[in-house]
């Protein structure tokens, strides 16, 4: 048997512990200011890219999310105002989603709402382990996109 196998196998379970934790909490967090974990990452990924425009077929792509799903989410977010649809100017059976500067607003009350949890998720870390847990993280998700 291959020794890193446990290893690998180890991790997995401890990261999908860790994320169901922590999700659970962030959505407690995120309910009073009507919103989910899904639809703040679909936020941050608007707030990431300046000037994003992202049709529903490319922003599930990119969350790699299915269709209903983003569509579901994204209906909720245009409602109260945090992103907006425009048709695109060539082709009408287009429509764009952009960030609104109330869904700006909105990020960063999430994130403020978010932060005694991720604050006290990270609390006993150092910022040595910061930094190392940071490069672990990003190296995974290279390999896995």
């Amino acid at each position: 048997m291959n020794p890193r196998q446990p290893l690998v196998h180890a991790n997995v379970v401890q990261l999908s512990i860790a994320y169901q934790h922590l999700s659970a909490k962030l959505n407690q967090d995120l309910r009073p200011l009507g919103l989910n974990m899904t639809q703040l990452s679909i936020l941050t990924r608007f707030s990431r890219f300046e000037g994003l425009r992202e049709t529903i077929s490319s922003l599930a792509a990119a969350m790699q999310m299915n269709q209903p799903a983003t569509t579901k989410a994204v209906q909720a977010l245009v409602s109260n105002g945090w992103l907006a649809r425009t048709p695109d100017e060539k082709d009408a059976r287009i429509t764009h989603i952009t960030i609104t500067p109330a869904g700006l607003q909105q990020l960063g009350a999430a994130h403020q709402a978010c932060g005694p949890t991720v604050d006290a998720a990270y609390a006993n870390h150092s910022v040595e382990e910061l930094q190392t847990f940071l490069q672990l993280q990003t190296k995974l998700a290279d390999a896995v996109t």
